[in-house]
């Protein structure tokens, strides 16, 4: 069996379906109650579980996780990134839940 040149990684950028509308929603100087507040609330918990639930089901496929800049990044080297997309949709996840990209390196020598 031939040995390949080149390793890749699999990074996953986990994120909401969409933005949190609380701070951008309202024009400036808008009286906010406090309805608004657990509204705001409840919408960044509900997000928060998808991202947990993502995070679970991607740790059993060998994924470690990291956060830098605002966002939880999920890297593998064992999952290809057409595999993982298809693993997270097929568990009920949407494509603008996460960000998927495939990266590859050289082991050593020339390519």
């Amino acid at each position: 069996m031939e040995k390949s040149m080149v390793d890749h990684m699999t990074r996953i950028i986990l994120k909401p379906v969409e933005e949190p509308v609380f701070f951008g929603h309202f024009p400036k100087n808008h009286e906010v109650d406090a309805r608004s507040v657990r509204d705001f609330g409840l919408q960044l918990q509900h997000k928060a579980e998808r991202v947990a639930l993502m995070m679970e089901l991607l740790a059993v496929k060998g994924f470690a996780f990291s956060f830098h800049k605002n966002a939880i990044f999920a890297d593998s080297s064992v999952m290809e990134a057409q595999e993982a997309k298809e693993y997270l949709l097929e568990n009920g996840f949407h494509d603008q839940e996460f960000q998927i990209f495939l990266e590859y390196g050289r082991k050593w020598g020339i390519m």
